[in-house]
This record gives C-alpha cells, sequence and structure tokens, in this order.
C-alpha cells in the first residue's frame, strides 16, 4: 500500500508528464462545505442563500507547487495534438439501440440547453447533453492524455482484456479509443444520452441506461470497468460500488479518473475578489442540493475499500486553471481546462443555480459575466486536485 499525505492535490506538482513519482494514498476525508461568498448577486424570491461558512483544507508541506510561467497563450504550434483515434470504421451498422424513441434522442430544453430525455422523470442529470456540452467531453479528453502521459488508465488489465465496461461514457471517446487499443475485448458504454457516434470499432457497443438503476449483466462479468468525470452526480456511490464489485471478475479492475471540483492555490496568489472562487462556492451548495457532490473523489478510495477492492492506489495530479505553468504540457492542459470551463460555465451553472439555489435566469446570467472574466487572470495561480483510483477485486482464494 502507498504512504499517506495530507495534500488534496497531491504531492507532486506537475512540472512534466514524466515528474510524476509512484501512486499515493491520500486522506478520503473531503473538505469542509464551501465556504460562504461575501456577497450574492440578485436571486429569485424562492433563492436560498448559502450561509455555511467553510476554510479551504491546507495543503500538505510535502506538497510540491507547479512552477510558475510567463503566462503567455501558447502558440499554434504548441497546441498541435497526435491523435491515435481511427475515424475509418465501416458502415456495418449503428453502435447505438435503433429503437430508442424520438423523445429519448430528443431531450428536453431548458433555458436553451438540451438535457437527456431518458427517463427524465425520474432520473435527474444536472449536466446537458448537447453539442457543446460533447464537445467539452472531447476536450476533457484531451486534458486527460496530457495529465496521464497519454495513457487511457492506470490500472494493470494486461495486454488482453475480454470485457470493458465504461461508466457515463458521454461521447464515448475513451470507449472507442479503448476499443482501438484492446481488439481482445468487448467494450461497452453506459450512458443517460444517446450522443455517441454511430460508426465504431466493432467490439465497441454504446447502451442507454441509467447507471444507478440495478445492473442486469452476469456476476463476475467484467476484467475492467472505468468511471470518468461521473461520480459527483451519484446519488448513492455506496450502492454503485457494490454493483461494481459484484460485476467485476476475481482479478479484475476498477477505475475511478475524478476531479476534485474545487479551487486551489500553492502559492497565495488566489487573492479576493475572485468571481470563479464565488462560483465554485455556490456551485457545490447548488449541486449538493440536486443530490451531488463536487468533492467526492476524496472519498472514493475509502468507498471502494468498503466494497472489498483491495490493492488501492490513488494517484493524486492537478489541472491547472490557465496558461500560467511553466512547463508546455500544463500550460497547455490549463489552457483546455480554462476554454472549457468558459465555454461550458452556463451549461455547468444552469440547473445547479437555478434549481438548486433558485437563482433566477435573469440574475444568473449578469453574475456569469464577472465569472467569465475571472478565469483570464493568469496571476491567481489555480488549480484542481484530479484523482485516479484503482482497485483489484480479490480472487476467491485470497
Amino acid at each position: 500500500m502507498s504512504t499517506q499525505h495530507s495534500s488534496p492535490g497531491g504531492s507532486k506538482g506537475l512540472e512534466s508528464p514524466s515528474s510524476q513519482g509512484p501512486p499515493k494514498t491520500t486522506p478520503s476525508s473531503p473538505p469542509h462545505s464551501p465556504r460562504s461568498p461575501p456577497e450574492n448577486p440578485p436571486r429569485s424570491v424562492t433563492a436560498s442563500p448559502v450561509t455555511e461558512a467553510a476554510q479551504t483544507p491546507p495543503l500538505g508541506s510535502g506538497s510540491s507547487p507547479i512552477e510558475v510561467g510567463d503566462s503567455l497563450e501558447p502558440t499554434a504550434e504548441d497546441i498541435e495534438i497526435e491523435s491515435d483515434a481511427d475515424t475509418g470504421y465501416g458502415d456495418d451498422g449503428s453502435s447505438i439501440d435503433a429503437s430508442l424513441s424520438s423523445s429519448v434522442k430528443a431531450g428536453v430544453i431548458e433555458n436553451g440547453l438540451r438535457y437527456h430525455g431518458f427517463r427524465r422523470d425520474r432520473t435527474y442529470y444536472p449536466f446537458p447533453n448537447d453539442e457543446n456540452e460533447q464537445n467539452r467531453d472531447d476536450m476533457k479528453h484531451a486534458i486527460m492524455g496530457i495529465l496521464m502521459s497519454g495513457k487511457l488508465h492506470f490500472a494493470p488489465i494486461g495486454e488482453n482484456p475480454q470485457s470493458i465496461l465504461d461508466l457515463g461514457t458521454g461521447s464515448g471517446i475513451w470507449a472507442i479509443e479503448m476499443g482501438d487499443k484492446y481488439p481482445s475485448a468487448q467494450v461497452q458504454g453506459i450512458d443517460l444520452s444517446p450522443i455517441q457516434p454511430p460508426f465504431v470499432p466493432p467490439n465497441v457497443k454504446f447502451v442507454i441506461d441509467d447507471i444507478e438503476d440495478d445492473w442486469l449483466y452476469p456476476l463476475d462479468h467484467f476484467d475492467y470497468i472505468h468511471c470518468r468525470h461521473v461520480t459527483q452526480t451519484i446519488k448513492n456511490r455506496p450502492r454503485l460500488m457494490d454493483q461494481a464489485f459484484k460485476h467485476t471478475k476475481p482479478g479484475g479492475y476498477l477505475e475511478f479518473q475524478e476531479v476534485v471540483f474545487y479551487t486551489f492555490c500553492d502559492d497565495d496568489s488566489m487573492t479576493d475578489p475572485y468571481p470563479f472562487r464565488v462560483f465554485m462556492d455556490n456551485l457545490n451548495v447548488g449541486l449538493a442540493k440536486l443530490g451531488g457532490d463536487n468533492l467526492n473523489a476524496l472519498k472514493l478510495a475509502d468507498e471502494m475499500r468498503q466494497a472489498g477492492f483491495v490493492d488501492l492506489q490513488d494517484v493524486a495530479l492537478k489541472i491547472p486553471l490557465g496558461v500560467w505553468p511553466k512547463s508546455k504540457e500544463f500550460k497547455l492542459a490549463g489552457l483546455y481546462w480554462r476554454e472549457n470551463i468558459s465555454d461550458g460555465i452556463k451549461s455547468i451553472a444552469n440547473r445547479a443555480f437555478i434549481s438548486g439555489l433558485g437563482w433566477s435566469v435573469e440574475a444568473l446570467e449578469v453574475f456569469l459575466v464577472d465569472v467569465r472574466k475571472s478565469l483570464y487572470d493568469a496571476s491567481k495561480h489555480v488549480y484542481f486536485p484530479l484523482r485516479i483510483i484503482t482497485g483489484r477485486k480479490p480472487l476467491e482464494s485470497e
């Protein structure tokens, strides 16, 4: 087992992908509830004021800061990325069940954003599934590629896995690349939204379903189960862990790749006023009112252990926000992360602020003007912790 340290952001700065040390286990207790902003924008009469206050959890003394650079925007040459994705798939059929109803495919429109239509009356997923959100999903995939040094996973699943499950597959880009990488495996992606491309590798299939429902797969079936950027919306994570454990083969792996959605800083440059920090405070409270938990990544290791997984590895990385890092790789990751949030700020906020906190649409639009501007303040050396957590289901002989 790895040794513990106290930093939510990790014990290593992100000078370059090759500088990442061995996996480090970190505490799984979350920070306190988000602090209350000094002053909120105008709200509707049904608004629920944020009254909880808290301090940012201290970073351990072993946490190395990301090296600060010149804060210049990357050039066109800097942002060229090679892709291994194969777009030459045949036209022998769709990857998604064609029997889906028109209402499921059409979705639900709220404030100009499209949300999932599948089981919309019982499953309230807080984020859209429209084209902008799909583009953001693919951009997050590129960010993960940078931070994980091009790897799709950290779990040691061998060269010839047979069955892989992707929970909350989104645009399907991760499942597609896994299908290319492991032609021996049947790769299945599950999501509430039928937004995946129609033509994919022959060993990849997408299913529209709710991962919080009962799983109908055989027990001890999957060599590897993967979940990324999803768990903050799961209302019953212990049940999800239990189902994953039951349906993983003995010796198989479960892996989470999840962001701690809170702003951290190693050099005291995140000074007030900082509208984006106020945004995050309110977002996390609003999402919690809808049953989510933006700080859940800090709890996953303990929850996996309680479900029965062993040999847990909890790798702590950092996603810089903006172009302030010195390293070319992490300047690029920060650029992508900044643009990902900027392009999707309304999508991120809409349900959490309006349904969760009771804000009016007009108040939210006014509030987001300064929030967007503050994203481009490179004098604040902000990052988000990223956790890659793997666990193995014990063999029957163990």
